[in-house]
């Protein structure tokens, strides 16, 4: 079964949008409503109504798919990018905690182990 690559079909729909004239022009405003898109993340998070979460975050993840297209940047390049950095980074930290001898931090350990690590990479 063939997969279906959901941000192509993301991309497909703002460009047939775009065709009629729906499409942001300025970066700015699309950063606007990606901020918009934000504050209304957080209130349906607030308002704990997990159907309301979803559609505010699809539309938040649909102006990132937006921003990127202007941006001229692959999305899928851009998570794999994302995620190697991040692996690295956890990497760094699980070498930290071994040294550390711990198996798990809280959040105050694993902010002083990230501010020791960020130490270290900058």
């Amino acid at each position: 079964m063939k997969s279906k690559n959901l941000l192509e079909e993301s991309i497909k729909l703002q460009l047939e949008a775009k065709a009629i004239g729906l499409d942001w022009i300025e970066l700015d405003k699309i950063i606007d409503k990606i901020r918009e898109e934000t504050d209304e993340l957080e209130e349906a998070i607030i308002s704990k109504n997990q159907q309301h979460i979803i559609e505010e975050f699809g539309d938040l993840f649909f102006s990132l798919i937006s921003l990127s297209r202007h941006l001229n940047i692959d999305m899928n390049l851009l998570n794999e990018s994302a995620n190697k950095k991040f692996k690295a980074r956890l990497d760094k930290i699980k070498d930290e905690m071994k040294k550390r001898n711990i198996e798990y931090a809280g959040p105050a350990e694993m902010i002083d182990i990230w501010k020791t690590i960020k130490k270290k990479i900058t």
